[in-house]
């Protein structure tokens, strides 16, 4: 896949509370050529990191200990301060629910786990495109 150099030097934000997915999708991230992927276990760490970078783009797992992805994007919507980015919500549910929810507040982008890279790395760059970024 030939990504721009400006699109990899992006930042991007993994949130999820499982060590071995954010591992594993920061792996994915780096395989693809991009150099700026920061990781944080939890909604509350994530407010932290955005506080201190500018990020391009959000890929957070729905259910966390503590603040679930949905609340984290609404958290964010909420702080002047902070821009919101593209998003994109991993899970491990399908259910149409979740969708209709994740839509309702402005999530454009669900992932279902488990993914294919490429779908993955193919959302983040039409996300990044789409926003300008």
């Amino acid at each position: 896949m030939d990504i721009s150099p400006e699109l990899l030097q992006k930042k991007i934000l993994i949130v999820d509370d499982a060590a071995s997915m954010r591992t594993l999708t920061k792996a994915i991230l780096r395989e693809a050529g991009f150099t700026n992927v920061f990781d944080v276990p939890g909604g509350r760490e994530a407010l932290v990191k955005m506080a201190q970078i500018k990020v391009n783009i959000v890929i957070c797992d729905w259910n966390m200990p503590g603040m679930s992805g949905i609340e984290l994007f609404q958290a964010v919507k909420k702080d002047p301060k902070l821009a919101v980015p593209p998003w994109i919500m991993l899970t491990s549910s399908s259910e149409g629910e979740k969708v209709k929810e994740a839509i309702s507040v402005g999530i454009t982008s669900y992932i279902v786990k488990p993914f294919k890279p490429d779908n993955l790395v193919t959302q983040i760059i039409n996300k990044l495109k789409a926003a300008g970024e």
